[in-house]
């Protein structure tokens, strides 16, 4: 029989699991809500230094608890009564959360990383640069799709449609 979680440890990694989407999501609307900020930029300085605050919710808000969010869903699925592919529901999780995750580290934040590079090359005019609109418009797409992934997985986790994944003998 495999491992199953006490009741105490299940509530411990359901808060933590918790607690960690919520810090992704809101560093995510975080840094929606500076990308459009950083739009009206006055000059360099306001412009360099939203684009500053957007890396350290970058770093703090949006990695480590992605990672966190995803390791717990998977220990959850594993040490709870739902299994990692025995519902649908779960799985459509596991795979969205991936997936975010992975969209989130090639695509935003290679077009954040350029954000920063041209702000720091070629300061204010940045926001008149073609190449600097793509990739803010990158960053915005990808903070939205993130949102409304997240509250969807918030919606199945309580809904819990799709049924179960039908095994075939």
């Amino acid at each position: 029989m495999a491992y199953r979680l006490s009741m105490k440890k299940k509530q411990i990694l359901v808060s933590i699991h918790v607690l960690s989407l919520v810090a992704w999501l809101g560093g995510t609307i975080c840094m929606l809500l500076l990308g459009f900020y950083m739009k009206g930029a006055e000059n360099r300085e306001q412009l360099y230094y939203t684009l500053s605050s957007m890396n350290v919710i970058d770093v703090s808000l949006l990695k480590y608890p992605a990672l966190v969010t995803l390791l717990t869903g998977i220990l959850l699925s594993i040490w709870t009564q739902w299994g990692l592919i025995k519902h649908y529901w779960v799985l459509v999780k596991w795979i969205l959360t991936f997936v975010i995750i992975i969209f989130s580290i090639i695509v935003t934040s290679e077009a954040f990383a350029f954000l920063l590079e041209t702000v720091d090359k070629i300061g204010f005019i940045s926001l008149q640069n073609k190449d600097f609109q793509i990739a803010w418009l990158q960053t915005i797409w990808g903070a939205s799709i993130n949102i409304v992934a997240m509250i969807f997985m918030t919606f199945i986790t309580y809904l819990k449609p799709f049924g179960k994944v039908k095994n075939k003998k």
